[in-house]
């Protein structure tokens, strides 16, 4: 079987969300009709658009799990 071709660029990443935070994302998936992975790629672009612009600052815990 033929392997699938993908884009230089794609990616896959697997995450693990905190309790209550799928559940949110498939709310927001079914509201706006559409799935939770697009729901997950829009969030990601509009996160790394915010980035890019300055308009994000993230302020990370200072500790042995940040080093």
């Amino acid at each position: 079987m033929p392997k699938k071709r993908q884009a230089p660029d794609c990616g896959r990443v697997t995450v693990t969300l905190a309790p209550g935070q799928r559940a949110v994302l498939e709310r927001i998936a079914e509201q706006n009709e559409t799935t939770l992975a697009f729901v997950v790629r829009y969030a990601l672009k509009q996160f790394i658009q915010e980035s890019e612009s300055g308009q994000l600052k993230l302020e990370f815990p200072i500790g042995p799990a940040s080093q």
